[in-house]
């Protein structure tokens, strides 16, 4: 196989070297050097994904002339790491279908709410909220659990493509746990008696919990699935690692269970129309959480 260095001189030869072309160069080399990992990874041979990749670079050098390096770099930036992934019609129509079952979910639940309390008998005795919920439950959960496996499973720019099975346990994760959350004011909008609110938090000890703890799981355990091109340009973002990447994530997702889970709380205390207020809390306090780490991780790289 030719050597890329070579390949990308031979590309530059009839040009002045400077420094801002001998970078060029070298970033260019990266890039057809990952292509080609990509490419072998896929099955090719060496010659063939050396031959593949030099063709999907195309005549880079005729452009020395019409265009900046900056601007050459943000053009090969989109056509040579493969920016546009296209979705095959399957994956379309898994999307649509998931879309369409989410909206006919969220009209069927307002058609109960409202036609429960249209009927005089039922006004004023939860059966629209019970009707409301008890069809989004129905709904919610799968939709969402759909969204996540076909976003998993999917190839993007920067990230090869979560292996099924185990997309599939964080499908579950995501379905046990959006149904939790959903059976709560279910719960206690058809539960009757002075202790239905500790009925409908009690819900959340058999779903939510194992829930959680099930996705805690798969983020500790993820590993890294970018690209080497990405990898690259993440060294300088502020989690590099896959370690501190999840924490992170599992402290955002703490603090918003802890917000919806207090606004339920205190819909049940001091009414619903107020709970809202609890999710003002997660944004600071989430960007608190980021500002700490940020601190921290630029405290790592200074050098003794």
């Amino acid at each position: 196989m030719q050597n890329t260095k070579s390949y990308v001189d031979s590309l530059f030869s009839g040009y002045e070297e400077t420094k801002d072309l001998a970078d060029f160069k070298e970033e260019l080399t990266g890039y057809l050097n990952d292509k080609i990992a990509d490419l072998v990874k896929k099955g090719l041979e060496e010659d063939g994904a050396f031959k593949k990749a030099a063709s999907e670079l195309g005549g880079v050098s005729a452009l020395a002339d019409e265009i900046s390096l900056k601007k050459k770099q943000e053009v090969i930036g989109e056509a040579f790491m493969d920016v546009k992934h296209f979705m095959k019609p399957p994956r379309i129509i898994a999307y649509i279908v998931c879309g369409l079952f989410l909206s006919f979910g969220a009209i069927s639940s307002a058609m109960a709410f409202l036609g429960n309390d249209a009927v005089p008998e039922l006004a004023g005795k939860n059966q629209g909220f019970t009707g409301l919920f008890g069809v989004l439950l129905g709904f919610v959960p799968l939709a969402i659990a759909g969204f996540t496996w076909l976003g998993l499973t999917q190839e993007l720019p920067a990230l090869y493509p979560m292996p099924k099975k185990r997309a599939v346990w964080y499908s579950i994760g995501t379905f046990v746990l959006s149904f939790s959350v959903i059976l709560v004011p279910l719960t206690y909008f058809s539960a009757g008696g002075e202790e239905r609110a500790i009925s409908a938090i009690a819900t959340l000890i058999p779903f939510a919990l194992p829930a959680a703890g099930l996705l805690a799981f798969l983020v500790l355990t993820e590993k890294d699935r970018l690209k080497p091109w990405a990898r690259r340009r993440q060294e300088a973002e502020l989690f590099i690692d896959p370690v501190t990447s999840a924490r992170f994530g599992l402290f955002v997702g703490a603090i918003w269970m802890s917000a919806i889970a207090l606004g339920i709380l205190s819909g049940f205390i001091i009414g619903f129309k107020f709970s809202w207020i609890a999710f003002l809390f997660a944004i600071p306090a989430q960007l608190c959480l980021q500002g700490v780490m940020m601190k921290n991780r630029k405290q790592e790289r200074q050098p003794l």
